[in-house]
This record gives C-alpha cells, sequence and structure tokens, in this order.
C-alpha cells in the first residue's frame, strides 16, 4: 500500500490548525463577563392597587473580570414606580453579590391581574435581565366586613323593636 506525499500533510495542516485556535478558545474563556440577577421573594408576590413593597435583588458577577458602572433600571406597567436602593454600582470584582433594595409601588388604579416587571442591570461590559412577577388582588376585605357588621345591626334593631312593641 504506498501512502502519496499529500496524506503527510494532512496530520501536520491539523495540527498548525489546532495551535492556531487553540489560543484563540482560551482567550475567549479568560475573558469572561457574566452578570447574575436573582430576585429573592419574601414568600408574598401578591399586593393590593396603591400598595408598595421592598423586594430583594442580588446582583452578582459570575465571570472572571470585574464589571464596572452597573446601572439599574427597570421597565414597568404605566403608574408603578420602581426605585433601586442603591441605584448604581462602581465596580464588582469576580466572584461577589451585592444585595439590592427594589421598592415597587403599584399604581393606585392598578387592575387585578398578573404583572411582568422587568429589571435591567447594564454594566460597561455586559447587560442582563429579569422579571419580577407580581399579582395585584383586590383590595382588602375591609368594606365588606364594614357591610356585614350594618345589616347585622339593622337586623338586631328589627328583631328587638319586634321583642319590644310585637306583642302589645
Amino acid at each position: 500500500m504506498r501512502i502519496s506525499r499529500k496524506m503527510y500533510w494532512l496530520p501536520l495542516l491539523v495540527m498548525v490548525a489546532m495551535a492556531v485556535l487553540s489560543p484563540c478558545s482560551i482567550l475567549a474563556q479568560a475573558e469572561k463577563t457574566d452578570l447574575t440577577l436573582y430576585v429573592v421573594y419574601d414568600g408574598r408576590r401578591s399586593l393590593t392597587a396603591g400598595e408598595e413593597r421592598t423586594i430583594f435583588l442580588e446582583v452578582g458577577n459570575s465571570g472572571n473580570r470585574e464589571l464596572t458602572n452597573i446601572r439599574l433600571s427597570a421597565d414597568a406597567p404605566e403608574g408603578w414606580t420602581v426605585e433601586f436602593n442603591p441605584p448604581f454600582i462602581d465596580n464588582m470584582s469576580q466572584g461577589n453579590f451585592q444585595t439590592v433594595d427594589v421598592l415597587l409601588k403599584t399604581a393606585d388604579d392598578a387592575a387585578e391581574g398578573d404583572y411582568n416587571i422587568a429589571v435591567i442591570a447594564e454594566a460597561n461590559q455586559t447587560r442582563r435581565v429579569t422579571s419580577i412577577y407580581v399579582r395585584v388582588e383586590s383590595a382588602s376585605l375591609f368594606w365588606v366586613w364594614i357591610g356585614i357588621g350594618i345589616a347585622v345591626l339593622v337586623i338586631a334593631g328589627f328583631v328587638l323593636i319586634f321583642m319590644r312593641f310585637g306583642r302589645e
């Protein structure tokens, strides 16, 4: 069996390609930037119209480069307010996390239903978006209990009147 001269060049060509491409993949791994966002709920995701609640957001750097100028913002429904404390993180070294308070206030006229608030973290090197899901429920049963109390008083009044004047 005779091997042609062209076959000797094939392994050499593969080794040269690997030598050229390997440093590129190593450099790509060395420059990994990754910003993580994790919403920490207090167990309740429901609010009533006009109510405000503080939710905690954990911002982290899971890459292997320092992140700088991390700005936090939100895309919320009209009439809602979302405030971050702190709204800006100067720098975050690799492997570090920081908790940010998110003050969320629903609109006074928010209808019942499920809402999605997009939380955006933008650094000079990368950008990350996550969602906060909130359910707006009807107002408390305060007025229902007031109505029941008035109805009980009216019925009790009629019973007293009937007992007092009904047998004469």
